[in-house]
């Protein structure tokens, strides 16, 4: 991805002295680009420290100098516009941004409206004909997800009056009125229902390996917390009543539940997943909703 990243740059001619990973996904994708490159790196942190240099960026920085930014994914842009606004404050200029793949829901519009000019590896159009060329996904399946994109576009052009980049907007609104943004999916605006309602922003990820201390620590928390982040699949004792119980007490005590079903996360977690008991071949059925 890295290598795929790097040559699109080149391919499009981008010039620049040094190259920042959004944090935090795509910190490491960076930090192969250079290393393998020769190639300065800034590191930007999304909150300063409390000790040593409380820098939000780090490493060699010389204003007037150009600095590439590299993403995973794009969906608003809003991610790489914050990072963008925070290198302009050291004095670093932010002509383009290099993404893995572009979600078209308005990313792309919102950057170059701000002076960014976003290169992608591959858009989620492309993808789309890829996989339905490759009969991966079916004709549905295909219109669901381009009918998905139409209708959940975050763009608005600001010549017509409307929103200006999220990054702007949101810092200065509570959660309610983040809530009715127009376009907000159905999901995050409940999820900001919740945390309007709770006052609380604090998502607990239970990485536990116990069914009764996961249901523990759903019901003892659950008051404090908009979300609980799941890995049902390090479970050693999984059971479908788990699942009923942990529905009840989201219903209960007011929070989301987020399963984080992926095998790309973290060594420990990832090792976890296939000695676990649903990671050993057996189902989960693990279904939530909202």
């Amino acid at each position: 991805v890295a290598g795929l990243l790097f040559q699109t740059a080149k391919d499009a001619g981008v010039n620049y002295d040094s190259i920042c990973g959004v944090p935090y996904t795509a910190l490491p994708l960076a930090t192969i680009i250079c290393s393998s490159n020769e190639i300065p790196m800034l590191l930007r942190r999304k909150e300063a420290k409390d000790y040593g240099t409380r820098r939000l960026v780090e490493g060699t920085i010389t204003p007037g100098q150009v600095c590439l930014i590299i993403e995973d994914v794009v969906t608003s842009g809003s991610s790489v516009f914050e990072t963008t606004e925070v290198l302009k404050k050291e004095g670093l200029v932010v002509k383009d941004a290099i993404v893995l793949i572009d979600r078209e829901q308005g990313g792309k519009a919102r950057l170059e409206e701000a002076g960014i000019c976003l290169h992608s590896v591959c858009s989620l159009s492309r993808l789309l004909e890829i996989l339905h060329k490759r009969e991966r996904i079916d004709a549905e399946m295909l219109e669901t997800v381009r009918k998905f994109i139409r209708e959940n576009n975050t763009w608005k052009p600001a010549r017509e009056n409307r929103l200006p980049p999220a990054a702007n907007v949101c810092k200065e609104m509570s959660y309610a009125a983040r809530a009715e943004l127009p376009g907000a999916h159905p999901l995050a605006a409940r999820l900001f229902e919740v945390m309007e309602k709770k006052q609380t922003n604090l998502c607990l990820s239970a990485d536990v390996t116990d069914s009764e201390e996961l249901l523990g620590l759903a019901d003892s928390l659950g008051p404090e917390i908009c979300v609980l982040k799941t890995h049902v699949d390090i479970l050693s004792d999984y059971s479908a009543g788990v699942t009923e119980q942990l529905k009840a007490l989201a219903d209960h005590h007011g929070f989301l539940i987020f399963e984080d079903r992926k095998f790309a996360d973290i060594g420990n977690t990832v090792k976890k997943q296939y000695e676990g008991n649903c990671g050993n071949g057996g189902s989960s059925n693990f279904h939530f909703r909202a």
